[in-house]
């Protein structure tokens, strides 16, 4: 792409050196080692580095300019913008031909279940006959390409090139996680959404954010940056998201079960932990854009969980505001298998082993609100501490957890550092673990901390009998949880059933 045009695409405030306005673009980065003959490379403030360091790099590898906050020594032209980060989101959006306007693209975001929903939206589109496409915390996936992903929403730059690809091969419907990083990074800057969506809130991301309020405001854009034309669906149960109702332009759709919303759930059973329930539209919605008719759905799931009628809710609204059939929709949902990691069940023979992202306190609250439900004899918990995200965190997910322990059959609890598994960012520290044991002495348990995850999994499994549940929980520190339980079934089975369990681990993303 000839430079002007990119140029022409941001806010410059300065130049510096000899710029060849008719200069041909291969390519754009913030990586100086993805740069090539001619590139851009445009020098961003990282936590860990600022990219204004490589610039020198980046020539020697072939950049012809630099997209700088400041002008350095280097001998290279250069371009000076106030926001590097979103001078990279612009420019993306113009050298891939903002692939976003030719797809219809669906922005999920909540604290906990984007993943979960995300992939029923996607298998409900699909069920209706759509091509459809992910962008997410698992992977970037559509017709037969699956890249495993490094960030829930990749850089702008990366995630304009995956659209691009997306649009190029036929896609119809993009699926996109977003992130309160990618609100706040720009990383999602210049997309075009068809419809958004706010499930749920709750403490997350501190490290990075610094405070809730700015977790919230970041989290929120999504929604107030909502255009007229564009959907927007609001879990109004969360009083903060219920406040975003009259602070955006989009065209407000509001979910809801504890709250009078227009869009909600009711006979709600979740006696064998996989949810049945009506869907339900309240109220008929018109406008100029989009159009909604009282409903009444009824629901089955395959997949356990309170949280999975929570993402339903939504996943549904989805469906009906693109006008695709009830009876396709209710099929869909039947046919849903879950995701890797979010209650999802990996065994259920004379006992169920599930596995769960124990992610932060409103998950923990989620899924063990399930288990309270649920119809079982014993409970055996193994909790993989969570690393490198601070005392505060791992305090406020030890006292949620204790919360519930005396309204469950528990007969098992174990923890563990998962030493063996985890990578450098992840590491349980010294005051992490303190943190937690310190919630546990003063609630009376005494938890045994195992610090390799394999070794603490055959510590539980063992006490595991007929008719109980076995709970793998936690982030990181638990991603190989179900991979050490097929392994260890493969070993002891033959034939198909190896195979089956051989099967499971190598079609494993996490």
């Amino acid at each position: 792409m000839i430079l002007k045009k990119l140029l022409d695409a941001i806010e410059i405030k300065d130049r510096k050196g000899a710029i060849d306005a008719d200069h041909s673009v291969d390519g754009i980065s913030n990586d100086s080692r993805e740069i090539g003959e001619g590139d851009i490379f445009v020098a961003m403030k990282g936590v860990l580095a600022d990219g204004h360091d490589y610039i020198q790099k980046a020539k020697e590898k072939g950049a012809a300019l630099a997209v700088v906050d400041h002008f350095t020594e280097d001998d290279i032209p250069q371009i000076l913008v106030d926001n590097p980060r979103m001078a990279l989101a612009d420019l993306a959006c113009t050298f891939y031909n903002h692939p976003s306007k030719e797809m219809k693209v669906f922005g999920v975001t909540a604290t906990n279940g984007k993943t979960s929903t995300a992939y029923m939206i996607r298998d409900l589109f699909k069920e209706a006959g759509y091509e459809v496409g992910v962008v997410g915390t698992v992977e970037v996936q559509y017709k037969d390409v699956s890249i495993p992903s490094i960030l829930t929403t990749p850089e702008s730059i990366h995630l304009q090139k995956h659209l691009r690809d997306m649009a190029d091969a036929g896609v119809d419907v993009v699926v996109m996680e977003v992130s309160s990083s990618a609100q706040e990074l720009y990383r999602s800057r210049g997309i075009d959404y068809d419809i958004v969506s706010f499930n749920n809130i709750s403490v997350e991301h501190l490290e990075q954010h610094g405070t809730f309020e700015n977790y919230f405001h970041y989290k929120s854009r999504l929604i107030r940056h909502a255009e007229e034309k564009t959907a927007v669906i609001l879990n109004i149960d969360a009083p903060l998201i219920e406040g975003l109702v009259e602070k955006t332009k989009g065209d407000v759709f509001t979910a809801g079960i504890e709250k009078d919303a227009s869009i909600g759930i009711d006979a709600i059973d979740l006696s064998s932990g996989f949810a049945k329930f009506n869907y339900v539209v309240r109220q008929g919605h018109h406008t100029d854009y989009w159009s909604l008719e009282p409903t009444v759905l009824p629901i089955q799931l395959k997949v356990a969980g309170y949280h999975s009628v929570l993402n339903a809710m939504i996943a549904i609204t989805y469906g009906l505001l693109e006008g695709i059939e009830g009876e396709v929709i209710q099929k869909a949902m039947e046919n849903f298998s879950g995701v890797e990691r979010r209650f999802e069940l990996i065994y259920n023979k004379e006992y169920m082993i599930l596995d769960d992202h124990f992610a932060n306190e409103k998950n923990i609250a989620v899924t063990l609100e399930t288990l309270c439900h649920m119809e079982y004899k014993n409970l055996h918990l193994l909790y993989a501490i969570r690393g490198g995200r601070g005392a505060e965190l791992n305090r406020d997910n030890a006292l949620e957890m204790v919360k519930w322990m005396h309204k469950l059959p528990l007969k098992t609890f174990v923890a563990t550092r998962s030493e063996e598994v985890v990578t450098k960012k992840d590491v349980v520290s010294e005051s992490e673990l303190a943190a937690f044991k310190e919630v546990m002495a003063d609630a009376g348990y005494d938890v045994p901390v195992v610090d390799d995850l394999k070794s603490a999994i055959d510590k539980v499994w063992g006490k595991v009998g007929k008719g109980d549940v076995f709970l793998l929980a936690g982030c990181q520190g638990m991603d190989h949880g179900a991979k050490y339980v097929w392994e260890s079934l493969a070993e002891k089975a033959t034939g198909d059933e190896r195979s089956d369990w051989m099967k499971k681990i190598e079609n494993r993303i996490c």
